[in-house]
């Protein structure tokens, strides 16, 4: 009877998958797999945090990375990672029970066909466009700021944009961009474009070091990476969580060794200042991090590590109240 069991499983399973490969495999035909829509929630305090992904995109870490090749392919592989390294692009949605605040904006649409994903993953996560009241740009670099439009119209039509006025006075400046070489003028162009819809509407509000414009939202000015870079500080009920834009942009890389540079940095020795110092303070009190560039969600914290951080990715939870 046992024989006759199998001998029948046998043949019942033999023409199941004689079944299935005369059919094709459903998944081996479609080019268009898609991933869960890229939100995350947590709270910090009071403050809700959203995590939302844009997308990702491949980066030769060993062309841009100022460091020696064969230890930067070394760090990516002790990660099991390769150059180029997939890479994310996150945005933050703070609400604070009032106001829904944004930090960047990714990329936007019309790019890459991996990237522009923010907008459709604002929308899964519960939120539209026009529940933003204000954006905060991290920095003019056109993966951060490139959703603000939607072709030439406001992608966020309520929604007041701030950015640190250095960042404003170099990026949305004509005679800075005659002063740069033709080929770089094009990130120059890119901020004209898409800030120009929010300075017609007088949206456009610049900030200088040490204002706050938000209630739990802490403005640190961290110029290196770009003239006006800023890193956010979220505050509430003694939490902290630290919104750092382009502080670090190969984890595996420049965790274990922060001292390395990038070719994106304006200032690459005022960028590693930068980068040591909050690391630093970042890891002494425990704070919560929330990078642009390190695997979606992008949340974790850090611990010293001899002259190096490892980075602690956050507990994933279903729980949030």
């Amino acid at each position: 009877m046992a024989n006759s069991n199998f001998t029948q499983g046998l043949a019942l399973y033999s023409a199941a998958l004689l079944s299935t490969l005369a059919g094709g495999l459903a998944w081996a035909d479609d080019a268009k797999v898609q991933q869960a829509p890229g939100y995350y929630h947590m709270n910090v305090g009071e403050l809700r945090i959203t995590a939302l992904n844009d997308g990702t995109g491949a980066m030769p870490a060993h062309r841009l990375l100022h460091w020696d090749e064969d230890k930067i392919k070394a760090a990516l592989a002790a990660e099991y990672l390769t150059s180029p390294v997939e890479g994310s692009i996150n945005s933050f949605l703070v609400d604070t029970g009032e106001q829904q605040v944004l930090i960047d904006t990714g990329m936007g649409s019309g790019v890459r066909e991996s990237l522009g994903k923010l907008q459709s993953h604002l929308n899964a996560a519960g939120y539209q466009a026009a529940d933003i009241d204000a954006i905060y740009i991290t920095h003019m670099h056109g993966d951060h700021i490139g959703g603000l439009v939607d072709g030439e119209q406001r992608a966020f039509p309520n929604a007041t944009v701030y950015v640190h006025e250095d960042e404003a006075g170099y990026w949305l400046n004509q005679e800075q961009m005659q002063q740069v070489a033709e080929e770089r003028r094009g990130g120059f162009k890119n901020a004209m474009r898409v800030f120009g819809p929010y300075q017609q509407a007088n949206a456009l509000v610049t900030f200088s070091d040490g204002e706050q414009l938000h209630e739990g939202i802490v403005v640190n000015p961290t110029p290196g990476h770009t003239p006006g870079h800023s890193v956010y500080h979220l505050q509430s009920q003694g939490e902290t969580m630290v919104l750092w834009g382009d502080t670090l942009h190969v984890a595996a890389v420049q965790f274990p060794y922060p001292q390395v540079t990038i070719a994106y940095d304006s200032n690459p020795e005022q960028a590693r200042a930068q980068r040591l110092q909050l690391f630093k303070t970042i890891a002494e009190n425990g704070y919560w991090v929330g990078g642009a560039h390190i695997s979606f969600p992008g949340i974790g914290r850090l611990k010293q590590v001899n002259d190096g951080y490892r980075w602690i990715p956050a507990n994933y939870t279903t729980d949030i109240q």
